[in-house]
């Protein structure tokens, strides 16, 4: 019979199978560190362009801060010159309401009747005058009832002097807008 020697070929092909295992363990290892390479590096790329992303949002958001400051301060300027404007509406106002006031008053008082004093007081007027009669009185007051420029009429004093009626009115200055 025949006999073959099979030793020296299972001898090689466990170092086959040895290498071709230790090659295949080292090509993981390998592959592990290429992958864990790839990993980090992109992990700082994106680290990074979020610390750029942070830094250039950090600017922004100062430079945004320092805009809402200049529109505050805007605001404020618009507020002041609001003001400003409807104090110079009022002086124009006042500046031409006694003018105005006066000259209603001298075409409401009757013929009969003649204002002795005045006395205006922020928007309320006194009025001291002497009439010949009380009718005359009551027209005057029903005159200044009915112009626009005052309102609250109220006869405080009316007393016979001699031949004629001292009277005291008093009531509100309206002007029309």
């Amino acid at each position: 019979m025949v006999k073959i020697n099979l030793l020296p070929i299972k001898t090689e092909l466990r170092q086959k199978a040895l290498i071709e295992h230790v090659v295949l363990l080292s090509l993981c290892v390998v592959l592990i560190f290429v992958l864990s390479w790839f990993v980090q590096t992109s992990i700082t790329h994106k680290k990074e362009s979020l610390q750029q992303e942070m830094t250039s949002t950090k600017l922004e958001i100062a430079k945004l801060t320092a805009e809402a400051g200049e529109i505050e301060k805007f605001k404020q300027q618009k507020q002041e010159l609001e003001k400003k404007l409807n104090v110079i509406k009022d002086l124009n106002a006042k500046k031409s309401g006694p003018v105005e006031v006066l000259d209603q008053l001298s075409l409401l008082i009757p013929e009969k009747a003649w204002v002795t004093s005045m006395n205006n007081t922020g928007s309320q007027l006194v009025l001291n005058g002497v009439a010949v009669d009380n009718p005359t009185i009551a027209t005057f007051m029903k005159s200044l009832q009915a112009s626009s420029y005052f309102q609250g009429v109220e006869l405080e004093f009316t007393e016979k002097e001699g031949m004629n009626h001292k009277f005291t009115i008093k009531c509100q200055i309206k002007l029309p807008s």
